[in-house]
């Protein structure tokens, strides 16, 4: 039976092309359809400007796909990728690109040319480097690195002027580079999980910040009260589960300055509650709804978002595919023998 419905499956891709190509389509779906190669014929769908392969069974994607000169949207994640497949530097249009949950361990330099580039997942794919032709693509707004074993950040990462969302959660990263000063833009930064033994003291340098994940890291070092003043500006500024949430006047400091989270003992809980009481902004922000504007809430919760995503679609394989009643009509003229 799964051998029917994998011929009724790949067939049905085949139509689905076959109808982007004759109705000039600008998007394509064929995400959760559990194809171990996507057609040849993609390339033929020249006007495409959004492919959707995520969550199928890929193992590389065929070269054909230069040819959608137009594309700005391509999504790759989970499927059984062992390499970046060299074929979408080419592809210079993109704007979205989401490879995450492969076996991806390294970027090619070429990565670089995609200029065009928002948006880049390569989340929990084993990338074991970012190579410093990150930096090229300037455009960035969101970049998702996390779950990687990525020890280090290149410099050129200071050069993503227009970054906002930037997570790099659960990696091995014990410093940020100076560069990260530049990031003039960037609101959100999510380093949580990672062996970070400070605070970053380029922190204090990037205006628009507003939300900074540090907790669960080997943070050790005790930032003087001046430090931490300088960083009020931030709505949020996580702390918790490192060893200096066990000195006593970084405890007390965080009951006073309601921007800092961190663990408390339980006598300074209630005195903590006492304050969030007087000021309910703080209960907003644990709420992950801060800001007095509309553009801080869009910002938290875009990056709230985000700062989660693998995936660009969770429907499931089963929500996906249709009755095969319906999918007969599309695919008859495919049909030859079983």
């Amino acid at each position: 039976m799964e051998t029917i419905f994998q011929f009724f499956r790949t067939n049905y891709v085949l139509a689905n092309c076959e109808n982007a190509i004759i109705k000039k389509a600008f998007s394509l779906n064929l995400s959760h359809y559990q194809i171990s190669e996507a057609p040849e014929i993609i390339g033929q769908c020249e006007s495409l400007m959004k492919l959707f392969l995520n969550q199928n069974k890929l193992t590389k994607i065929p070269s054909t796909i230069t040819h959608l000169v137009r594309l700005q949207v391509l999504t790759l994640d989970y499927n059984k990728l062992e390499e970046f497949p060299q074929a979408i530097c080419q592809l210079v249009q993109l704007k979205f690109l989401n490879i995450s949950c492969n076996n991806i361990s390294r970027l090619p330099p070429e990565l670089g040319y995609l200029t065009q580039l928002e948006a880049f997942w390569c989340n929990n794919t084993g990338l074991l480097e970012l190579p410093s032709e990150i930096g090229s693509c300037e455009r960035l707004e969101t970049l998702g690195v996390r779950g990687n074993p990525l020890t280090k950040l290149p410099s050129s990462v200071g050069s993503l002027a227009s970054l906002r969302w930037f997570t790099a959660e659960g990696c091995q990263l014990s410093e940020v580079p100076l560069s990260f000063a530049l990031l003039g833009s960037l609101v959100h930064l999510n380093l949580r999980g990672n062996r970070l033994t400070r605070i970053p003291g380029v922190l204090v340098a990037m205006e628009k910040l507003r939300f900074v994940f540090l907790n669960e890291n080997i943070i050790d070092k005790l930032p003087t009260r001046f430090q931490l003043q300088e960083l009020r500006f931030l709505d949020m500024l996580n702390l918790k589960r490192n060893p200096i949430c066990l000195h006593h006047d970084l405890q007390v400091i965080a009951v006073r300055q309601t921007n800092i989270y961190m663990d408390l003992p339980e006598h300074l809980v209630d005195a903590a509650e006492e304050l969030a009481a007087s000021c309910p902004n703080r209960d907003q922000h644990q709420d992950e709804q801060p800001g007095t504007d509309d553009t801080e809430t869009s910002d938290w919760a875009n990056s709230a978002r985000t700062s989660q995503l693998d995936t660009t679609d969770e429907s499931s394989l089963e929500n996906k595919l249709e009755d095969v009643g319906i999918m007969l009509p599309a695919m008859s003229r495919y049909i030859t023998s079983f």
